[in-house]
């Protein structure tokens, strides 16, 4: 991830006394996505698990595919751990890891999962951001707040800068986030960059690319997320 602490970030400026602020842009956007009814709601403890697993793809996939021949949660997430469908050699790291992935699988509906375990390049992989998106709110803020934002206005780069800045923003709202120690939160931080790079969205040198997902994902987006369809920089889905 690029360093862009001699940046003055997207999303931030500081004031006469050095002290970085949300700038007008910011603000701007934020009151507009909450005019329009999208959010961000009024805050809510954000679930900061996504440090148990990376994206780990086919192990997502295989996990669905189990799910969608057992079609019950808690013999698919047994099943992974006894068959060690994962090659983890601790049980811990099984369980550990099979929780946060069943989680995340759990926020998308029959359909949506049938049409992961078949989609490959950009379906699949906007599917699996969706997942994480729907699962770790404070992600999914992110991906509206810094790497749309960032992108659509001319700045396609994802920078630890600029995370940090969107960090300080939302611990202001989130005790959860402030809460954190530093090793937790550059763990975390670190963890996110993982998963955007996993799902295409971020390249390991920290340039935003944007993915193009199918007309045939957003027809199967179900109706009471069509929000989702808002997660993904440069390209218009509805």
């Amino acid at each position: 991830m690029l360093d862009d602490s001699s940046e003055l970030k997207l999303g931030s400026e500081k004031d006469a006394s050095g002290q970085t602020t949300p700038s007008p842009l910011s603000l701007l956007y934020w009151m507009s996505y909450i005019q329009v009814g999208k959010g961000p709601r009024m805050p809510s403890k954000y679930c900061l698990s996504m440090s148990g697993s990376s994206v780990r793809r086919p192990d997502t996939l295989a996990t669905a595919r189990t799910y969608l021949e057992q079609r019950d949660w808690a013999k698919t997430r047994k099943q992974v751990v006894d068959e060690n469908l994962y090659q983890l050699n601790a049980e811990s790291s099984r369980k550990r890891v099979a929780g946060e992935l069943v989680k995340r699988l759990q926020t998308l509906t029959d359909e949506e999962l049938s049409f992961l375990v078949a989609a490959y390049g950009d379906d699949q992989s906007a599917m699996l951001w969706v997942s994480v998106c729907r699962t770790y709110e404070f992600v999914h803020d992110l991906s509206i707040g810094i790497l749309k934002e960032r992108y659509e206005s001319g700045i396609p780069t994802y920078t630890t800068g600029a995370y940090e800045a969107f960090f300080e923003e939302q611990a202001a709202l989130h005790a959860e986030l402030e809460r954190l120690t530093p090793g937790s939160r550059k763990k975390m931080r670190n963890q996110v960059f993982r998963m955007m790079v996993e799902c295409d969205l971020v390249s390991e040198q920290g340039d935003i690319t944007p993915i193009h997902p199918s007309p045939d994902f957003a027809r199967v987006i179900d109706v009471d997320h069509r929000d989702d369809l808002d997660l993904f920089p440069g390209v218009t889905l509805r």
